[in-house]
């Protein structure tokens, strides 16, 4: 490809940016240095601005291509974690460098991406994918990802993050106690009554819990989370909105099974 993408007529397809990316060494492209300790606040804002928007595309990409958890789960040391700090900084750097060197071929490639009312359009959201996809299979993210997870070491996990079953579970292979450690219940709190459905018991901290727990709704999880501190069905029922304590029973019941179907 002898052009580069700006001076492309139209909107870039995915062939195309395979194709430039492989004929340039992207990783190693030249980049405005940044310091944020010594940027302006508002600068540092639009760079972590254009790191969110890389991250809203590159999170779920990085799951279809085999990352087993959120990247939440894994240490900054980690290879893939930090190969996405890497690039989310030259790209975000490379877009403020943009901007501030060529701010009317900026505003020329924007206006072909809003409408009428200055909105933008899919058409952006489409290519930003296109792109950040484009970059994770030009470096082989599938191939690095099933390498990384199958050779783990301590520094791949965040073990800051509360509740870390992939650290957790880590930890006990590589000290030799997966089997031997009791595994700690969602919650130790007492039934409430002989009807409780023993969800605390049925959900403990491995890794089960984990494909459970993104599985279910923001209302559910706050009802166990509310659980987990200790408060009662009733007290559940009331704070929640639920007309009897027999309704939280229920639900508690109904997470249950969609645990056991998560396993």
């Amino acid at each position: 490809m002898n052009k580069s993408l700006l001076d492309l007529n139209h909107i870039p397809t995915l062939d195309e940016l395979r194709a430039f990316f492989k004929e340039n060494d992207f990783s190693a492209a030249a980049y405005m240095e940044m310091d944020y300790d010594t940027l302006p606040p508002e600068t540092t804002e639009f760079l972590e601005h254009i790191k969110a928007k890389i991250d809203e595309h590159w999170e779920p990409l990085s799951h279809e291509m085999g990352l087993k958890s959120h990247s939440s789960y894994y240490g900054k040391d980690n290879p893939l974690i930090a190969m996405r700090d890497n690039h989310e900084n030259l790209i975000a750097s490379g877009v403020y460098k943009l901007i501030d060197e060529h701010p009317g071929k900026v505003a020329e490639i924007l206006r072909e991406f809003m409408d009428d009312n200055g909105d933008f359009t899919v058409d952006a959201d489409v290519l930003l994918h296109d792109a950040v996809e484009t970059t994770m299979k030009v470096m082989e993210y599938e191939e690095i990802t099933k390498i990384v997870q199958d050779n783990p070491t301590y520094e791949d996990f965040n073990h800051d993050r509360y509740n870390n079953y992939r650290s957790i579970d880590f930890n006990r292979k590589w000290n030799h106690s997966r089997a031997q450690v009791k595994t700690v219940p969602l919650s130790d709190m007492e039934r409430e009554s002989a009807n409780s459905t023993g969800i605390e018991d049925e959900v403990s901290s491995n890794i089960k819990l984990e494909n459970f727990w993104g599985s279910i709704t923001d209302e559910d999880k706050k009802l166990l989370n509310m659980r987990m501190s200790g408060m009662t069905h009733t007290e559940l029922a009331r704070e929640l909105g639920y007309k009897t304590h027999s309704a939280i029973t229920k639900r508690l019941q109904k997470l249950k099974e969609i645990f056991e179907k998560s396993a």
